[in-house]
Formats: structure tokens, C-alpha cells, sequence
């Protein structure tokens, strides 16, 4: 399905706005069920309610967690595509998945040893994007970034598959390439859930 906002890298503003809204627009739509079936036991104290209140409870934490990771990683997709131009990179090869929301992939069109990536979709929607004719990247792989899928429009955020390889080439990178990742916040690895 096409997005609904330019997937040709010279917008990356609108995916970003896309994507906080669909997180928001997903949280507002469950949340507030769970809560309802939390509040009705403090409401009518009936006992009754108890096994419909704690669904609620565990539901509403779980609805609140998937919200605060799709805004987190959003905003560090955010800080890379400030940071860093978009460049269109193509092959993608597809090296992987974990679970069903871990992508694992290599990019070409730089240097044939390139890294392994780990790529995640801030929305947490499972399976491979059309990585086909290529991704818009931001970054610098040592370090992470994010991708832009052309057509689609899926936002991904980067990072080496395994961060200790890359180390040696983190620590030759200089220090504009450094200060660049650190202005983009992927000086760190970042966790997944």
C-alpha cells in the first residue's frame, strides 16, 4: 500500500508526523477500553469485576509499553533523518529475522564488507518491507541510522547487528564522524523489546 506521504527522501518530516500519529491514533484507540475495565472495579466495588479489572490493568500496561517504545524509537529515527542527509542505497539484502519484528539486512552500495543491520519498525508491524529497489538511509553504518522505504514508506531504525564487530571501525571513523553519531544519538546500542 502506497504511503500516504513523498517516500522519495526529500520529505522525511511527513513520514515522521505519520508516524507519531499512528502510534497516538493506536494508543487512543485501546488504552482507553483498558482503563474502563480497570476503573469500573473502583466505581461499583463489586468482586464480580475483579477478573475484568485485572485484564484491564494488564492490558493498559501493555498498550502503554508498545506506545512509549513506538514513540522512542520514532524520535531516534527523528534525530538521525535531523542529523544526517538521506542517501538512496541499493542492494538490500535481506540477512534475517528475529522473532517477527527484528529485520536483519545489509545495505549495499558503499563497500562490500558492510554490516549486518539490525532494523526495527517504529510501529512494530511484523515482516520485510519491499526492500526491493532499494532504502533512503541516513547514518553511518558503524554507528546506525535510519531508512526510508521508497513506495511504502516504512521508517526503520539501524543499528550493527553486532555492535562489538563494528568497534574497531567506530574508533577509526575521526572525530566529525563521531561527533556526527553522537549529535545522533547512536554512539550507544540501543535496546529492543
Amino acid at each position: 500500500m502506497p504511503a500516504p506521504y513523498p517516500t522519495d527522501g526529500t520529505d522525511f518530516e511527513r513520514a515522521l508526523k505519520y508516524h507519531y500519529t499512528t502510534a497516538t491514533k493506536s494508543f487512543l484507540k485501546f488504552f482507553p477500553v483498558f482503563f474502563l475495565l480497570w476503573v469500573q472495579l473502583l466505581v461499583f466495588q463489586n468482586t464480580y469485576l475483579i477478573p475484568l479489572a485485572l485484564i484491564g490493568l494488564f492490558g493498559g500496561l501493555i498498550v502503554l509499553l508498545a506506545f512509549r517504545e513506538r514513540m522512542a524509537l520514532t524520535r531516534k529515527c527523528a534525530r538521525v533523518l535531523r542529523t544526517y542527509p538521506l542517501e538512496f542505497r541499493t542492494p538490500v539484502e535481506k540477512d534475517g529475522q528475529y522473532a517477527s519484528h527484528t529485520l536483519y539486512l545489509r545495505l549495499g552500495g558503499r563497500h562490500e564488507d558492510a554490516p549486518t543491520l539490525c532494523a526495527k519498525d517504529p510501529l512494530g508491524r511484523s515482516g520485510w518491507p519491499e526492500l526491493e529497489a532499494g532504502v533512503w538511509f541516513a547514518g553511518d553504518e558503524p554507528f546506525g541510522g535510519a531508512a526510508l522505504v521508497p513506495g511504502t514508506g516504512e521508517l526503520l531504525f539501524l543499528q550493527p547487528k553486532r555492535w562489538a564487530d563494528s568497534d574497531k571501525e567506530r574508533k577509526s571513523a575521526g572525530a566529525v564522524r563521531t561527533e556526527q553519531a553522537s549529535r545522533a544519538g547512536v554512539t550507544r546500542p540501543s535496546r529492543y523489546r
